[in-house]
């Protein structure tokens, strides 16, 4: 199997988010009537505007790649707080997606907070596959607006006596 890893976002990694937003993203708008050019160009300001709006509301956040075998598959963006893990952002490659390396790395984000004594909190659209995988994991629900919904994770009790 091959070995997951996570490090420092950098800035030559700046191609390869760049590319993740587009291949990531090219399914929602491959169906607007614009050249593949301009569908382009819209997602890389989206990827462009996306990362100013992380940096700026999530300046104390890891900006993590995920990479396999050494191979840059993902980016992660995790803001660890005093009480809470605020999962940001988790974007992989769409042949990464439906693999088990989200829930892998879940599992590792819910491992450390549980260790921590925090929860961890995430906003998900209604329509993100990925939303299944949260409620598999044990989030709930806990605010809902029209195109997406903030949930939550708490560690199960400890049952030992």
């Amino acid at each position: 199997m091959a070995a997951l890893t996570i490090r420092p976002e950098v800035a030559e990694d700046d191609p390869f988010l760049r590319r993740l937003t587009i291949e990531g993203r090219w399914a929602e708008f491959a169906p607007l009537p614009l050249a593949d050019a301009h569908k382009r160009m819209l997602l890389e300001q989206q990827d462009q505007a996306r990362r100013h709006h992380y940096r700026t509301f999530y300046a104390g956040a890891d900006f993590s790649v995920l990479e396999l075998d050494g191979v840059a598959v993902g980016r992660l963006c995790l803001l660890r707080g005093p009480h809470d893990h605020k999962l940001v952002d988790i974007a992989l490659l769409p042949e990464q997606c439906g693999s088990g390396l989200g829930g892998t790395l879940l599992d590792s984000i819910l491992a450390e907070a549980a260790t921590l004594g925090r929860s961890v909190s995430l906003r998900v659209e209604h329509t993100n596959p990925a939303r299944r995988l949260y409620e598999r994991k044990g989030f709930r629900e806990t605010e809902r607006s029209e195109i997406d919904a903030e949930m939550e994770w708490h560690a199960p009790l400890n049952s030992a006596s």
